[in-house]
């Protein structure tokens, strides 16, 4: 057949006609303290003067607004497009101070309808709403985010607002009283600085982060201190917004503290002691963190993830320890698979309280179904947690180390709770009076109680007690052994209204655990109660578990003190570091590294000193770190095989290898391009020179060795002008502005 050469031609015009072929590349926008919004193009030369100026400009997905160093001050909120960026010079140079003023008036807004993909970040920038007084002060929220997913926040200080700091809101849902179904994704706030900017008005307390709706985020490495204030009107560090609604949340390595609690009883003008207070979580992990004031967790539902909430290797201390009441883990209403575990709480009144509420009350074990509905304690587990110096307050509630509080009706329901190898030591001079609290239960429902392997001191009453209702213990199933209750005002169970149901109660201590004291709570070579717990499928060293939350290493204390563990990322690799203070005997460090903090493989071995009386530091580098987080643990092992483990720290890898354009050089009347890429494996590439028009003056394949590599291109076509480099792997997209001279 004889093909219409001219029809085809036609054909091909008009396609491209109707779909024009273009190619864009980010643009980056300037602003600076000499700039000028009238007269100014927001190029590096000519430059705005205010934010307000460039985000009203600036609406072209993956163009940047650049903020030069300098100080500056916004009368207006800015809108920020989704897909633009705002990147600061550095946060200690770059401030920009929020004159807006008025009720719920906000400084930046990233306001979309749900389900927007924000896929932008917020970086290297100090925000100051100016308050300082509730009377002087300025702008009332600082950066606020409705409705948009991969949004990041890092690098920056948000100071001095008002009411709150940042709001994270997942959808636009008002206070939804069911799960809203639609989640934010993707949002992470990292290496921030909050302070001073959360509002405790006497009616509601607010949040330096406040977060809803929320699918994946992860909050790690920031500095939030709500402590500012007068007494009352402090808010906390971290806050749910609109009933919270929150899945797979993870909150680790950061520095949380709340303003000491002031009041007479908790609660009293809406104020709290709370660090941390979230509704309606599903798979929330909550570690390695320090706290001065409490976790609060409300609704507590595992969904499809293994747990309701994973808190594990906390530190929640309070410096100097408040006369008035202050509280450690908090769950209300609801908690089902929990997991609790090697975490330090010292310096507070309560250690774990679960607070249910009763069918007369909204969230009652008889409304809404399945049975137990919102107040159930179904399968929670509380193990190797050390509770220390816990202390009965001046004024309100007295404390307890673990408790069970039904608030008004006595009737909690549980079901599987699970109390192994904590040790639970109360204040001396000043203890509240029982180690685990069971009390609050006349008409409750309790089955299926295991408490084991446990050391509960110095208590002025019983270490454990059940409701004085006679006849009404109301628990079935409880396995009480393997105990050493010691120092107690009663070294036995107390249940007035008559033993449980089924109950075991059997191989229970009342002997000196012998601690290294000074505020060490480990055990000594001489301790009795090494090796006179039971297995109840934690590891162990010996014939068979010790009591208490720290397991004593066979042949005395380990020989490495460690002092500092961290991890950061550098060209797409993790570097290690870590340092030990004293050294014994110690043999070797394997790496470990883990992409859900339960699995670990090691991935290296560094050999240790074997002994020292000063710092040591080692490095080991990950070159090929996993997508996404990256958790590592150091099993530290000495000659004679005992093994310690440190604790765990991440960190988020964006993708599997990282590859950067470090530089380029362009002349145009050499016809050369000179490109240095630093890549973190050995791998091919497409690399491409394209000018301002679209048109590409160079394509070709090049082969890139692992760290630095310099390539060197002729460009018959190269003229003075801005082109782009960009450079293509089956990982990664990398494009870089470039100048082209004479």
């Amino acid at each position: 057949m004889k093909k219409n050469l001219s029809l085809l031609r036609r054909y091909v015009l008009t396609i491209c006609l109707l779909f024009p072929l273009t190619i864009s590349f980010a643009l980056t926008y300037y602003i600076s303290p000499t700039g000028n919004d009238v007269t100014g193009n927001g190029t590096i030369g000519n430059p705005w003067r205010t934010l307000f100026k460039a985000t009203s400009t600036v609406v072209t997905a993956g163009n940047i607004i650049h903020i030069n160093a300098g100080s500056y001050a916004e009368t207006e909120t800015s809108n920020l497009a989704p897909g633009v960026s705002i990147e600061g010079s550095g946060s200690a140079t770059t401030i920009v101070k929020s004159d807006k003023t008025g009720n719920w008036s906000s400084f930046l807004q990233l306001q979309s309808n749900n389900g927007t993909n924000g896929n932008q970040t917020i970086s290297n920038c100090t925000f100051d709403g100016q308050y300082v007084s509730e009377t002087n002060n300025k702008t009332w929220m600082g950066i606020w985010i409705t409705g948009r997913s991969n949004v990041i926040i890092h690098d920056c200080k948000i100071i001095n607002f008002r009411d709150r700091g940042v709001i994270f809101a997942g959808n636009n849902a008002f206070n939804p009283l069911s799960d809203p179904g639609i989640y934010a994704t993707g949002n992470k706030f990292y290496n921030n600085t909050v302070l001073n900017s959360a509002a405790g008005t006497g009616g509601y307390g607010a949040g330096l982060l406040n977060i809803g709706a929320q699918l994946g985020m992860e909050i790690y490495n920031n500095t939030m201190i709500q402590d500012q204030r007068a007494n009352f009107k402090n808010g906390w560090p971290i806050k749910y917004w609109e009933n919270g609604w929150l899945k797979g949340v993870k909150i680790y390595n950061n520095i949380l503290k709340k303003a000491y609690y002031q009041g007479s009883y908790p609660g009293e003008n809406g104020d709290w002691d709370f660090a941390i207070e979230l509704f309606n979580i599903q798979g929330l992990e909550i570690y390695n963190n320090q706290i001065q004031g409490s976790i609060d967790l409300n609704y507590n539902y595992k969904g499809t993830y293994a747990f309701c909430t994973w808190i594990h290797h906390n530190t929640l201390d309070h410096a100097v320890r408040n006369t008035k009441f202050e509280a450690g883990i908090i769950l209300e209403f609801a908690t089902q698979s929990a997991l609790i575990e090697d975490n330090i709480i010292n310096n507070s009144s309560t250690g774990i309280q679960f607070n249910t509420r009763g069918p007369g009350n909204s969230g009652g074990y008889t409304f809404p179904p399945p049975i137990g509905g919102y107040s159930a304690l179904t399968d929670n587990i509380i193990r190797r947690n050390l509770f220390s110096n816990i202390y009965t307050p001046s004024i309100g509630s007295s404390g307890v180390g673990i408790g069970i509080f039904s608030e008004g009706t006595d009737d909690p329901y549980v079901n599987n709770l699970y109390i192994y190898n904590n040790t639970i030591v109360a204040l001396a001079g000043n203890a509240p009076w029982y180690g685990i609290d069971m009390s609050s239960q006349p008409n409750g429902n309790v089955n299926n109680v295991f408490i084991r392997n446990n050391i509960i001191n110095n208590f002025n009453g019983a270490w454990i007690v059940g409701t004085n209702s006679a006849g009404n213990t109301n628990i079935t199933g409880m396995t009480l052994t393997h105990n050493d209750a010691i120092g107690n005002g009663s070294n036995v169970p107390s249940w007035p209204g008559g033993d449980p149901a089924n109950y075991t109660y059997n191989n229970n201590l009342s002997v000196d655990p012998r601690f290294l004291g000074g505020n060490n709570y480990t055990l000594q070579a001489s301790s009795p109660v090494i090796d006179r717990g039971v297995n109840v499928g934690l590891p162990f060293s010996g014939n068979a578990p010790d009591m208490g939350y720290a397991e004593f290493a066979i042949g005395g204390p380990l020989p490495i003190k460690l002092v500092e563990f961290n991890v950061k990322e550098n060209n797409g690799k993790n570097l290690l570091q870590w340092t030990t203070a004293t050294e014994n005997n110690s043999d070797y460090f394997n790496i470990e590294r883990s992409s859900d903090a339960r699995v670990y493989e090691t991935i290296g071995r560094v050999n240790a000193s074997g002994f020292s009386t000063t710092e040591k530091k080692y490095y080991f580098t990950d070159a090929t770190p996993l997508k996404g987080i990256n958790y590592y643990r150091l099993a530290m092992i000495d000659k004679d095989r005992t093994l310690e483990y440190s604790k765990i720290i991440s960190i988020t890898s964006e993708a599997n290898h990282s590859l950067a354009i470090t530089h380029v050089d362009m002349s145009s009347g050499g016809n050369t391009a000179i490109i240095r890429i630093n890549s973190s494996q050995s791998q091919e590439a497409d690399l491409s020179i394209i000018d301002m028009s679209g048109r590409t003056v160079l394509t070709t394949r090049v082969i890139l060795q692992t760290g630095n590599n310099t390539i060197t291109k002729t460009v018959s076509s190269l003229t003075n002008g801005i082109y782009y480099v960009r450079l293509l792997t089956k990982d990664n997209k990398v494009v870089k502005n470039a100048i082209s001279r004479n």
